[in-house]
């Protein structure tokens, strides 16, 4: 009687045990899965970290408190999960490769390999994730093979590495033409052709795209990219018809900014500026605040100040930008453009306005600079440089200002006939000065290149 009371109690510990350790799992996984439902239906696409808070601690003491537990590696490599939904990269990573290294024969070392690939992807750590991906392809088995390989694609892509994109995505095409990431990988490779200028590629491969294409946001992905494609073939009527089309079916902020904004450039390429300035007004309207609405008055700024040329109306633009909550990257862009606008405006008003103290050539030669910033205005950058050179030439800034515009017919305005006029006028003008030694060195390499050139043309005339 006294064995049987023993063993009892034993089989009532055990079970006990069991179930502490089922249920502190089972609760770290509904945590995980209640994050991942909310990450869906999150405008930033991000899961609450106060749930995922939840999975690493559920996850640790599962692992900390029961080592034998048959779920320690569903909580090691669901813990490594939730640490890469954080953003806490390498602490995933650990996660993931403890579960590799020391748990090798887990149905989840796969996962685990691939999810170690995804997590440099996101440190935007190329190599390494590429290193684990091929880990995956190495184990010739499992189903994360389609999912490795376009790891590996994306990496590429990523990495601006033309020739190993095409290969890598041509493979995959060839050995994975079932896989839902196909679409993905044919628009990753229409996008290097568009780097690269080969729109016809880009439209045979998009075409592919479109026919492989079953899930919405892929397709639209896909559309987006064949429109901007028509428009940069010239074909913006009908690269323009299919964004108002996408357009009009969206009703999310990202996506509808983001279309506004792909018609907004067609717009302006075709010349129709009004038109441009409209959508972009459409769409303030429509959401009043926001990093887009930011987005949306900086490129209102841009239209004023480089097609305009509207200086005012560029700096009300990106005040109003910078009153909002703009990402990182627009405020710097919103507030230089804002600066050099500014510029040119005390400039402008400084030589329409002179007083006693006013230095003239260097306020031309200082708005000069400021129009080149950003290559915007080179024509409006020549026109003050030779203002000072026509007005000023004894001045300390006429030779300088003469081997500017010597350098912008040169590199800007690839007028080398233009350019060496330029360069052989200063030297003549002004021959003792570092700018004269400076032009004569252009000038020999600018013989020198045209007659390469020439020997060329020459040699490969008839072909």
């Amino acid at each position: 009687m006294r064995h049987k009371g023993l063993l009892s109690i034993t089989l009532f510990l055990f079970l006990v045990n069991s179930c502490a350790y089922y249920n502190t799992f089972y609760n770290a996984k509904t945590s995980y899965n209640n994050a991942i439902r909310a990450k869906k239906n999150s405008p930033t696409n991000k899961a609450p970290s106060d749930l995922l808070d939840k999975v690493i601690e559920k996850c640790g003491k599962v692992i900390k408190y029961y080592p034998k537990s048959k779920w320690l590696d569903d909580a090691i490599i669901l813990m490594g999960k939730a640490y890469l939904e954080k953003g806490e990269y390498d602490k995933a990573v650990r996660k993931f490769q403890e579960l590799s290294i020391y748990y090798p024969e887990s149905p989840f070392t796969p996962e685990a390999l691939y999810l170690t690939g995804v997590t440099y992807l996101e440190k935007e750590d190329y190599n390494l994730a590429i290193i684990s991906f091929h880990q995956v392809l190495n184990l010739a088995k499992g189903e994360f093979l389609d999912d490795a390989s376009y790891g590996i694609v994306k990496a590429y892509s990523e990495k601006k590495d033309s020739s190993l994109l095409l290969s890598s995505g041509k493979m995959f095409s060839q050995n994975f033409s079932k896989s839902p990431y196909l679409p993905r990988v044919l628009l990753l490779l229409s996008n290097n052709y568009i780097e690269n200028g080969n729109y016809d590629n880009a439209i045979e491969t998009l075409k592919k795209a479109r026919s492989s294409a079953k899930k919405r946001e892929d397709k639209t992905g896909i559309e987006e990219k064949y429109a901007v494609t028509l428009i940069k073939m010239g074909k913006i009527d009908e690269g323009l018809s299919i964004l108002k089309g996408l357009s009009e079916k969206t009703s999310l902020p990202e996506r509808t900014s983001n279309l506004i904004f792909e018609i907004t450039d067609a717009y302006i390429k075709s010349g129709k500026t009004k038109e441009a300035l409209t959508e972009l007004d459409n769409l303030i309207s429509l959401y009043s605040t926001g990093p887009f609405i930011a987005e949306a008055f900086y490129r209102k700024g841009l239209v004023y100040e480089n097609t305009l040329n509207d200086i005012e109306s560029a700096i009300t633009a990106y005040e109003n930008a910078l009153k909002l909550a703009a990402t990182q990257d627009i405020r710097i862009k919103t507030t230089k453009r804002n600066n050099t606008c500014k510029e040119i405006k005390t400039y402008r008003e400084r030589i329409e306005n002179p007083d006693s103290t006013t230095d003239l050539a260097k306020t031309h030669f200082l708005l000069a600079e400021s129009f080149l910033f950003g290559k915007s205005f080179i024509d409006s950058a020549l026109n003050q440089y030779q203002q000072v050179l026509n007005t000023f030439p004894e001045n300390s800034l006429a030779p300088k200002s003469a081997m500017a515009i010597g350098w912008l017919y040169e590199t800007e305005k690839r007028d080398t006939s233009k350019a060496l006029t330029m360069y052989e006028f200063l030297m003549e003008k002004y021959p003792n000065t570092e700018y004269s030694e400076a032009a004569s060195i252009a000038i020999s390499k600018l013989k020198e290149k045209t007659e390469i050139d020439k020997k060329y043309d020459e040699k490969n005339k008839g072909f």
